[in-house]
């Protein structure tokens, strides 16, 4: 009826006076047979009859869903408005979609819900939904991060580049070559470097250093960090207040304070003024990430983190000041330039440079083909190492690229400038020198460290 497949499915409480049936009867003519009959005027021409039509709409008929139990009887013009509310239409559990395949009236899954056993468990496969999605991102970021290594593997030059190191400089083409560790003067840190002492006081990777007034301060995986007398390697402090692998150091010789930052995302903060304490003052917590930097600069602390941030703190009271953002990655490490700058390393392959005081952002250096590492800086020029093994080199005067450092076989991790020198430190296992006043060549490579670690920091030879 009226075209609806669902009026196949009509039937009547009572049948219907053949009144209500329309005397006229076509029959279309069939090509090549016989015609048994036609009509003189049009089908076009036929009008319907709206006073029977609102009769007939008027009988009652029974639910489509009557071979499911439903005993209603209904208007034929409400019919198609009670098959959407029939508690009697069939369906199937609302626990299908986790494995349950009972099915049936409205009525009936509402009942099976309460001893159905996918109900009770729907909490619990829900949450392990959850888990698998949140481990499926997890195993997409590892296989990214080991799509990295791999490339790094395939690039490496261990059987040929460990004596070669060298110097594209940029602009004319030139380029300078060291074979070996020549050009060496009698004074450090340009003259002749020998490893003077091992500290081995530490049970698992060191991950950070740092050093102030004859103290050395040693940061590792197990969230310790240790104090030693630079001149004997004695160990007089062991503290413990992390969670996770502590990443940055840093001291305050004019507040007599000690901060440690880590992978739980927190500062720690140090009394150096008590030899005979070992406990913590103070906690920082508002970091929402992993804190891979830390310096002090004047009267302020800055720190650097994987929540795309650099945050400013009071060493003294502790207030965190200002939030630097700009970022659109994690923040790997930054250091304090002359004339009230910051310089920082991102993982989203820049470099920024910043006012210290009012956190506005003063260049963006966006050459880099992977994630920038760390940063340093010394007479007049920018050193950034990247992901991809190299250091690139630019000039303060207008952040132009000046040359890039070749040698390292794998990232560099850390970089120091000292007086003419620059270090930097690789997962190579060693510890470069580049003679900055002398067309930045390689003049020695120190090696020394045997596991699979990275080199934490270059403090120990730029003091």
């Amino acid at each position: 009826m009226n075209g609806n497949p669902q009026d196949d499915n009509i039937e009547f409480v009572t049948t219907p006076s053949p009144s209500f049936l329309c005397p006229v009867v076509y029959i279309s003519k069939f090509g090549g047979g016989t015609i048994l009959s036609t009509l003189p005027e049009s089908v076009k021409d036929l009008h319907p009859n709206l006073a029977l039509a609102g009769l007939i709409q008027e009988l009652l008929v029974y639910c489509a869903n009557k071979c499911y139990g439903c005993p209603a009887h209904v208007r034929l013009d409400s019919h198609k408005h009670h098959i959407l509310s029939c508690t009697y239409a069939p369906t199937s559990c609302q626990n299908s979609q986790w494995g349950c395949d009972f099915k049936g009236t409205i009525k009936t899954v509402k009942d099976h819900l309460e001893v159905c056993v996918y109900e009770k468990f729907k909490g619990y496969i829900q949450r392990n939904d959850t888990r698998i999605e949140q481990l499926e991102k997890t195993i997409e970021e590892q296989q990214r991060e080991f799509e990295k290594l791999l490339l790094l593997v395939k690039k490496s030059r261990l059987e040929i580049a460990s004596s070669i190191d060298s110097v594209t400089v940029n602009g004319n083409g030139v380029d300078y070559h060291s074979l070996g560790e020549n050009d060496e003067t009698d004074t450090f840190p340009l003259g002749e470097i020998t490893c003077r002492q091992t500290i081995s006081e530490h049970t698992c990777g060191v991950t950070s250093l740092a050093y102030s007034k004859g103290l050395i301060y040693a940061g590792a995986h197990d969230g310790s960090a240790k104090i030693f007398k630079a001149d004997s390697g004695q160990m007089i402090k062991n503290l413990h207040g992390h969670r996770m692998s502590v990443w940055a150091l840093a001291v305050s010789s004019e507040n007599e304070r000690f901060f440690s930052a880590g992978s739980d995302g927190t500062i720690k903060v140090w009394d150096l003024k008590d030899d005979n304490s070992d406990n913590c003052i103070s906690t920082l917590t508002q970091h929402n990430g992993k804190i891979y930097g830390l310096v002090v600069s004047g009267n302020r602390l800055y720190s650097a983190s994987s929540d795309k941030t650099i945050k400013v703190w009071d060493p003294v009271t502790l207030e965190n000041i200002s939030t630097f953002t700009g970022h659109s990655d994690g923040v790997n490490n930054l250091i304090a330039m002359h004339n009230g700058k910051l310089a920082t390393a991102g993982s989203d392959n820049t470099v920024k440079i910043w006012d210290a005081i009012t956190g506005t952002c003063i260049q963006t250096i966006s050459s880099h083909s992977s994630e920038v590492l760390d940063v340093a800086s010394g007479d007049n020029l920018l050193f950034a190492s990247t992901y991809d093994a190299v250091i690139h080199v630019y000039s303060l005067n207008d952040y132009s690229s000046v040359a890039t450092l070749s040698g390292h076989n794998w990232e560099v991790w850390q970089l120091g400038y000292t007086n003419g020198a620059m270090f930097s430190a690789s997962f190579d296992h060693t510890i470069k020198r580049w003679d900055v006043r002398n067309h930045l060549i390689c003049n020695a490579t120190l090696r020394g460290h045997k596991d699979l670690e990275m080199m934490a920091s270059v403090i120990l030879l730029v003091v």
